[in-house]
């Protein structure tokens, strides 16, 4: 070899290290960012050791990174569903493991009970008013949480829809960047680590795909094949019952195409198929159309109380009242419970404030009328044959806290397997602190040997200048 191909290898050599370097020092710097990949660089030089070209690299496996993001969205959805299904169960509370519905309920009825056993003792009385009057209280406040519930989650989905469209609007100028950027090797697989990560957010609020173009930008479809990000980003927004997807003058639904993530979950939970035309039946998923449900079975026990007796059905309680005779000076004729639906239940207030008494004649018609099964109970998501009022309560409580607790255990489930498979991800694709250690080893090995060349050509060449001299 002669002495100027000597150097020039050194040189490409000392080149070579200098890039790699900066590589391994910027994968040690961001070892702990979650998004950041491996970088690594390749250079190929000709014959003379001079550098013809730089390969920069991320160490990315696409078919693990696609099944992290599928699992991400599920987990999005999930969480979002336990989230709203453990404020249900809050709202339900309990004393001593009983839904306060369900405890105001037993209170009543006892109470109507007692009153049974001495219907001249006006503490009876007394205590009989009180106890409908917070049983109906309570329907009311779970019936105005519920309501509550519906506007809470309508403000996340706008929020989401919100953050949605600027994570699209982030993914399409790191889009609009990468072309201008993929000479700068590194600086190119910066931001395609970043897109990475914005994309991976993307993907708890809605499944998406991706799709790599010639020019280095990443399209982004829905499963269904709509465009998320190509050439332009799309715009999301959400008027209340759907989410539209608009793309240039084009303006699509786009409700079924979300089938995971947070907004697919709070669409499902707010969903109201008894306002569609025509209307259809309720999920079977106990997780889809709880505003619904809950508001059809609310008013279907309130119903039970305050409306006429069923063909087919024992007298109901509010018939068992009106219909018994005669009635006293000073009690109240009829009407025990006023109203008609969730938010109108409540006792006759002339009874609240005392100024009329309890019909006595009334009394044991009410004690059957709370005792008697052979009800049937129909709403949506809950039917109910054969039933009694006190069956009916818990029915209620007991399906709603029952999934709430299915919903948490599944969001449990889907966190676990998206974080082992992250972890998996991130093992395969990440910085290893050790690996880039070794690697800076070898980088001193290699800098040391090509720096060696230089001072033996060096002190070659101050050989032949004093030869020439």
């Amino acid at each position: 070899m002669s002495l100027f191909a000597a150097l020039n290898s050194a040189t490409a050599g000392l080149r070579t290290v200098q890039a790699s370097v900066k590589l391994v020092s910027d994968n040690i710097a961001q070892a702990n960012d979650p998004t950041r990949t491996r970088h690594t660089a390749q250079q190929s030089v000709d014959a003379s050791g001079q550098v013809i070209s730089t390969t920069y690299r991320r160490e990315v496996d696409k078919a693990l990174m696609a099944q992290v993001m599928d699992l991400t969205a599920r987990d999005g959805g999930s969480q979002a569903t336990a989230t709203y299904m453990q404020q249900l169960g809050d709202l339900m509370r309990t004393t001593n493991g009983t839904p306060l519905l369900n405890d105001y309920a037993d209170k009543f009825q006892a109470a109507v009970k007692t009153l049974a056993t001495s219907p001249e003792d006006e503490t009876a009385q007394y205590q009989l008013v009180q106890a409908a009057d917070n049983f109906s209280r309570e329907i009311r406040r779970v019936s105005e949480g519920v309501e509550q519930l519906d506007r809470d989650m309508k403000t996340d989905i706008t929020k989401s829809v919100d953050t949605v469209n600027d994570l699209l609007k982030q993914i399409n100028t790191i889009n609009n960047d990468t072309v201008s950027l993929l000479g700068q090797g590194s600086a190119a697989n910066a931001v395609a680590d970043k897109r990475d990560g914005l994309i991976r957010e993307l993907s708890t609020y809605m499944p998406v795909r991706t799709v790599e173009r010639p020019d280095g930008r990443l399209a982004i479809f829905t499963p269904s094949g709509l465009a998320l990000v190509d050439a332009q980003p799309a715009n999301l927004s959400y008027d209340g019952g759907n989410i539209n997807l608009q793309v240039g003058n084009q303006v699509t639904s786009i409700n079924n195409h979300l089938t995971a993530g947070k907004l697919g979950s709070l669409i499902q939970m707010r969903k109201d198929g008894s306002t569609t035309e025509p209307p259809t039946p309720a999920s079977g998923d106990p997780a889809a159309e709880i505003v619904r449900k809950l508001r059809s079975q609310l008013d279907e026990y309130a119903k039970a109380f305050t409306g006429p007796t069923r063909p087919g059905e024992p007298t109901s309680f509010a018939d068992a009242y009106d219909e018994s005779a005669p009635a006293a000076d000073g009690e109240q004729i009829n009407q025990f419970f006023t109203g008609n639906d969730r938010f109108t239940i409540a006792v006759n207030a002339k009874l609240v404030d005392n100024t009329a008494k309890i019909k006595r004649t009334a009394i044991d018609g009410m004690v059957t009328a709370i005792n008697a099964s052979g009800r049937n109970f129909s709403a949506d998501g809950l039917q109910l044959k054969d039933t009694s009022y006190s069956a009916m309560g818990s029915a209620i409580t007991g399906t709603w806290m029952a999934a709430a607790k299915t919903a948490n255990t599944a969001s449990e489930s889907n966190k676990a397997s998206m974080q082992l498979l992250s972890e998996r991800y991130q093992s395969q694709t990440g910085v290893n602190i050790d690996e880039e250690i070794a690697q800076l080893q070898q980088l001193q090995t290699s800098y040391q040997a090509s720096a060696r060349v230089m001072q033996v050509a060096n002190a070659m060449f101050d050989a032949l200048e004093a030869v020439v001299r």
